[in-house]
Parts: C-alpha cells; structure tokens; sequence
C-alpha cells in the first residue's frame, strides 16, 4: 500500500507543473545577406514543465520576478521571456542552417490549454 501512495504521489507530482500554452503573435524571419525579411501570423505551442520549456531540446528556465526566462546555446543561441503575469511571450532564435546564418524573433499573445 505504502509503494502505490508513494508511485501515485510520484506521478501526480510529475503532471502538476506541466503548462502548454497556444501562442498567437508575429513571427519575423531573416536570412543574413538576403534581400528581405519574412513576417507572418504564427500560433506556436509552448510547453513547460518543472521550469523547463520542452521542445526540441530540453531548455532550463529560471522565475525572475513573474517572468519565465530561459537561455540556450545547444545547437543555436535561444532566448525566451514568458511573462505570467501578462501571458505574452518573446522569443528568438538564431543559428546556422544549411542555407545560412538565420535570426528568427516571435512576440505573442497566450492563453492556458
């Protein structure tokens, strides 16, 4: 009995910092040294979890006075700040693809799924 409160506290735990937000902002996409940039409407899902946005990699986040903010350097420099208060979102995102150096910069507006 006492293996199945603790695996269920375990569990309940591990769901109860999950958030996913839908996020419906402007997208500005620019490859350096072309001629122009690329704006768009985009709706992006974020998921964070035990202060980690989870996406391709595992990103950590720091609470910093009721904003998210998370920093990464893995395969591309990325930064995102996600207000709670206000859930509105700015991320960027820059590197290297196969094509070129990119810069990538999103600003939306969320809401809780």
């Amino acid at each position: 009995m006492i293996r199945f409160l603790i695996l269920f506290f375990i569990f309940h735990v591990s769901f109860a910092n999950e958030r996913i937000y839908s996020c419906l902002g402007m997208s500005h996409f620019e490859l350096a040294g072309a001629s122009g940039a690329k704006e768009e409407k985009q709706n992006r899902k974020y998921r964070f979890e035990n202060l980690i946005l989870k996406d391709l990699n595992d990103i950590p986040c720091e609470n910093v006075d009721g904003h998210l903010l998370c920093k990464s350097t893995l395969l591309n420099i990325r930064s995102v700040d996600f207000n709670l208060q206000t859930l509105t979102i700015e991320d960027s995102i820059s590197g290297n693809k196969g094509f070129g150096h990119y810069i990538e910069n999103f600003t939306g507006t969320c809401q809780i799924e």
